[in-house]
């Protein structure tokens, strides 16, 4: 049997081979990881469904997979039968003749129950042919072009498999994996070219990168963003989780500003529920979130990935601590699971850890709201007839002007400094 990619997650249309977990010829169990894959913002093992042996792998490192594409062919282990597919002679003559098919029976080994097949359409196969002359156009399909553009790819230095010279997907992967090689064995870590102006080297993007980028881009060109500023004195706030600190310390938790503006932030969207929303234009609806699950901002080496904190009203202080904590080790290690990155409300990115100052947060959609803070700073302020040092943050929320207006913005932004300057008096229900 072929397994093929299973359904991971809604939205989540597939991914990139990290790994390659089993061997031609291994003996796997169901529920056995065969490949490790790169989604969207985690990695994800791809269990066996079955047991058998691994007859081929489909796939190789490096390679995007799409959900439902088939990633390896299973033996059967009780009646060694391989797929149906490979299989049923019936079922030939309707197989397209592309690049796929025919290198399938070009690798079958001796235990294929399917002889080679001998159809003439096999044979409108081509040779592969030279990189086309300047000037010439490229056979190519829109959907190998955009791939092509991904990867970094001159078409015009690739080698069509098809007739006429026409190129597929497997070209373009297999050009970036020899480039690769190349790149590698000469000592540059990467695909080295020369230019005029000296040495480049170039780089697929990752599948996390590519999500990224896509995100960012609908969400800056599609959402009308207002960015309110606002200044919290937090010295209270400092002092208070320096005294403290040592009491969660003792429980196996890490008292941080983060915490504390989780709980800033679901006080507020209780008072503002149109930041807890998402609007459904579609429809013409706007869907109120009657939970509050946060997403936090982590910043790992492939990238921003921001994992969620589920029902934030729910927990106290503790629990948060010690859940954060456990979520960005988790993240940054690439073992967070594709439902913690799901389900969020409103999100907070805190920058101040790394010493940024303020900046201009992007909305994830379909969020309607996020909070961005940098690091905050000791200033002057003018209280009771002299200047006196107190410790300064300035926060933005960026909101979704199509359903929040300024005046709501403001109110939402205003009572999360209230809560930050007077921590206490939020439990206090002042």
């Amino acid at each position: 049997m072929k397994v093929e990619l299973p359904f991971l997650a809604e939205g989540v249309e597939g991914g990139d081979v990290v790994q390659l977990l089993v061997h031609e010829g291994d003996q796997v169990s169901e529920g056995q990881p065969l490949i490790e894959l790169e989604t969207e913002k985690a990695t994800v093992p791809v269990p066996a469904p079955t047991g058998g042996t691994v007859s081929r792998l489909l796939v190789q490192r490096g390679d995007h997979v799409k959900v439902g594409q088939a990633i390896v062919e299973l033996k059967d282990a009780e009646s060694g039968a391989g797929t149906a597919e490979t299989s049923a002679p019936e079922l030939l003559p309707a197989v397209k003749p592309n690049a796929e098919t025919q290198r399938e029976h070009q690798q079958a080994g001796p235990t294929t129950s399917v002889p080679a097949p001998k159809q003439p359409v096999m044979k409108q196969k081509v040779a592969a042919v030279g990189p086309q002359p300047a000037g010439t156009a490229i056979p190519a399909p829109p959907s190998v072009r955009r791939l092509a553009r991904e990867l970094g790819v001159d078409l015009s230095q690739v080698k069509g498999s098809e007739a006429g010279g026409r190129i597929i997907a497997e070209d373009v992967k297999a050009f970036v994996r020899e480039r690769t090689k190349r790149g590698t064995a000469s000592g540059g870590g990467g695909n080295i070219f020369s230019t005029p102006y000296g040495s480049e080297r170039r780089e697929p993007l990752s599948s996390t990168r590519r999500k990224i980028a896509a995100n960012m881009t609908q969400a800056w060109t599609t959402i009308p963003h207002v960015h309110q500023f606002q200044d919290a004195d937090i010295t209270d706030l400092v002092a208070l989780l320096k005294r403290y600190a040592p009491e969660f310390k003792k429980k196996g938790a890490t008292l941080t500003l983060s915490s504390l503006f989780l709980k800033a932030v679901v006080h507020a969207l209780k008072l503002y529920p149109q930041l807890n929303a998402t609007i459904d234009l579609t429809n013409g609806e706007v869907i109120y979130k009657d939970y509050y699950n946060i997403g936090v901002a982590v910043d790992t080496p492939a990238g921003l990935i921001v994992p969620v904190v589920q029902q934030v009203d729910q927990k106290d202080l503790l629990q948060i601590s010690l859940e954060l904590a456990d979520l960005a080790e988790r993240t940054r290690k690439r073992e967070v699971k594709l439902e913690e990155l799901r389900g969020a409300t409103f999100t907070v990115s805190n920058m101040g850890g790394i010493g940024a100052g303020p900046f201009l947060p992007i909305i994830n959609p379909p969020q309607v709201g996020i909070l961005g803070v940098g690091k905050a700073k000791m200033t002057p302020v003018y209280r009771d007839g002299q200047f006196v040092p107190r410790r300064v943050l300035q926060v933005c929320v960026a909101y979704d002007h199509r359903l929040i207006d300024g005046a709501i913005g403001a109110r939402f932004t205003n009572e999360i400094v209230k809560v930050l300057e007077d921590f206490q008096g939020m439990f206090l229900g002042l």
